[in-house]
């Protein structure tokens, strides 16, 4: 389970920062891809990646906290305070999908 932490502590990283970084390699592009992420990117991402977690390893509520929290570095160093609501929504987006992963694990378990 510890190299699964690590690969969505990666992969959150990676999903986090990609587009802000594309925006400063090519900033034509941010009317586009701003909001586009923080709104729909980085939470469909909340969502799935906590059910995909717990649909193996069952109800985790620290995978959410995990997940919304990794969205802090990339808020200090792209966006500024005011994205701490985004943070919010992952970690709700996260916690929806950790229960939804968590059902289909018992569901797993019970065939």
């Amino acid at each position: 389970m510890s190299k699964k932490i690590i690969g969505i502590i990666i992969l959150s990283l990676v999903i986090y920062n990609i587009i802000p970084i594309l925006n400063d390699i090519f900033p034509e592009t941010v009317t586009y891809t701003f909001l586009l992420d923080l709104w729909f990117i980085n939470s469909l991402y909340s969502l799935i990646a906590a059910i995909v977690f717990c649909k193996k390893y069952g109800f985790k509520i620290w995978i959410s906290i995990i997940i919304a929290l990794l969205f802090l570095p990339t808020m200090f160093i792209f966006y500024n305070e005011t994205a701490y609501v985004y943070m919010i929504v992952y970690f709700i987006f996260a916690l929806i999908g950790t229960f939804i992963g968590s059902i289909l694990n018992k569901y797993k378990k019970s065939k």
